[in-house]
């Protein structure tokens, strides 16, 4: 069977790219079909897909028909993926390695520890002195971190890539920045995780306020109540009608634990099934008699 003909609704071809620790998986594509096939794929399996390579990204690109360079992180054969998914695990990443778009020499280790396990970074592995960038290059994508200068990405990924570099929804669409920045300021741009997207849900959920979203007291509470420590309530509330909402809407394919019921809830209130003005009226009414009961025990 083709690979791209797969149900992959079908339980049995479900494959998550996370890690032990809930860590989303990141890949950057160097290319995909028109119809973005390989972006929705990894969209709908834990992953995050980014624009420019960082220190934990998987660059994936078509053998033959890439002009994508780094001098510190290599590019892989777009094929690593589908065997993931055909063997439910993670095959030795050495084997899908594309020549010539990189200069060092990884291990399986290597490449493990700085994509899949995260303990270290692409510019941990090699040192190479700075060069001036190629004049032949087709396009050249640099970066605020000095790490990652010289980068060169082939015209399929700029048609190819759906991100668009805006305030509103771009906010896991850039290079990591070091923790001893991000924990100062509210304000950092590393990549949400899918803890924080879990917890955004979960106090949905547990607060009763999926018919809540589109206003912004809850997201204050949210915010106030350190959901994601990092993030304002403006970053979560576009995070879930930008982002999350997508994988509701394709179904329960990044959240799992979420009872029927509460996932019907949550489509409702992002108006993805249709619900009448009375039904939702009632459904805010008993929502807001279970937060004065709860609010009541709680303070006696």
């Amino acid at each position: 069977m083709d690979f791209m003909s797969t149900d992959f609704d079908l339980a049995e071809n479900v494959f998550y790219f996370h890690n032990a620790e809930l860590q989303s998986l990141a890949f950057v594509l160097d290319w995909d079909t028109k119809e973005k096939f390989y972006f929705n794929l990894l969209s709908m399996s834990f992953a995050d897909v980014f624009d420019i390579p960082n220190d934990h990204s998987m660059v994936l690109a078509k053998p033959g028909q890439t002009n994508y360079f780094h001098e510190k992180i290599p590019a892989f054969d777009i094929r690593y993926i589908e065997d993931c998914f055909k063997i439910k695990d993670y095959p030795d990443p050495t084997k899908y390695l594309i020549k010539n778009t990189g200069t060092g020499n990884y291990t399986k280790d290597d490449i493990l520890d700085c994509w899949l396990y995260q303990n270290k970074s692409w510019s941990d592995l090699i040192s190479i002195p700075e060069k001036s960038p190629s004049k032949n290059s087709i396009s050249q994508v640099t970066s605020s971190n000095n790490d990652f200068d010289g980068t060169v990405l082939s015209n399929q990924l700029q048609k190819a890539s759906p991100s668009k570099n805006s305030n509103d929804d771009f906010d896991g669409a850039v290079l990591f920045r070091s923790p001893q920045k991000a924990s100062s300021c509210k304000h950092t741009r590393i990549p949400y995780s899918y803890k924080e997207e879990m917890n955004i849900v979960n106090y949905i959920i547990k607060n009763n306020h999926a018919l809540d979203i589109k206003g912004r007291a809850m997201w204050q509470q949210m915010e106030h109540d350190n959901v994601c420590k990092l993030r304002t309530w403006q970053s979560m509330k576009e995070r879930y009608l930008k982002s999350i909402k997508y994988s509701l809407t394709s179904g329960n394919h990044r959240f799992p634990h979420i009872a029927p019921k509460d996932l019907k809830l949550l489509r409702q209130g992002l108006n993805i099934e249709q619900i009448d003005k009375d039904e939702k009226e009632a459904i805010k009414s008993r929502f807001n008699e279970e937060r004065i009961d709860n609010w009541s025990s709680d303070s006696s």
